[in-house]
């Protein structure tokens, strides 16, 4: 199954992998026994504000175009009774029919500005993984940031947890760096070379991990098998 990048349903793909993968599971025997060897992976630069809903793929933001085109005259009067003053606002700078323009403005809006243009019986006409997708950027996304926790413990992940909160867990390592350059690593940059070049950040013990090269190894090539799709 192709998961979207990145989401909740990606990282639970990730925990998957990771414990399906016998590689992994010998080269990281004893990682976390004797000290805290969970992960906090920070997504940075993820390009909400200047990504609008129509610059999704097409699979994503064509369905919601569809749907909006195809509601009745009387769907988007009762709709549009209902619009908040940001979306009236992007309405006003469109031209057409008010099904064209609603359609348009909703396109148009960039993701982190949707809760401000959308209300329940409108995000109804939303398509559900689309729908599903923007609840998530509003929950998980501070400050373009992805806070993204990982539970490995004795060779398994043994959880893994988008944080709504990023102090809610304080793991013993964490790995930042920004969106582009987690996507490089998805197709197949090897994750010590991404830290040894600081394209991506690790906050921990760099002799802890040392002997576990191979499992840290494993660790990115595991996500570079999952069947991914990018958001951006």
């Amino acid at each position: 199954m192709t998961e979207w990048f990145p989401s909740s349903e990606w990282l639970a793909a990730y925990r998957r992998a990771l414990n399906a993968n016998e590689a992994y599971r010998t080269g990281s025997e004893g990682w976390g026994v004797d000290f805290d060897g969970d992960f906090l992976f920070e997504i940075t630069d993820v390009p909400v504000g200047e990504t609008t809903v129509g610059d999704l793929p097409d699979d994503l933001s064509d369905p919601l175009r569809e749907n909006v085109e195809s509601l009745s005259d009387d769907r988007v009067e009762e709709l549009l009774a209902g619009a908040p003053a940001a979306l009236e606002d992007r309405m006003a700078e469109r031209e057409g029919t008010e099904r064209e323009r609603l359609a348009g403005a909703l396109l148009s809006t960039p993701l982190e500005e949707t809760p401000a243009t959308t209300f329940p019986a409108l995000r109804e006409e939303y398509p559900p993984d689309l729908d599903d997708l923007l609840d998530q950027f509003e929950r998980y996304v501070h400050d373009d940031t992805i806070y993204a926790y990982v539970d490995l413990y004795d060779g398994r992940c043994r959880e893994t947890d988008v944080l709504e909160d990023p102090s809610a867990r304080d793991p013993g390592f964490g790995l930042t760096g920004p969106y582009a350059h987690w996507k490089d690593l998805l197709e197949g940059t090897d994750v010590m070379q991404s830290i040894f070049s600081e394209n991506l950040e690790l906050d921990g013990s760099t002799t802890t991990i040392l002997p576990y090269n191979e499992a840290a190894e494993e660790l990115g090539d595991t996500a570079a098998r999952i069947e991914s799709r990018y958001l951006f």
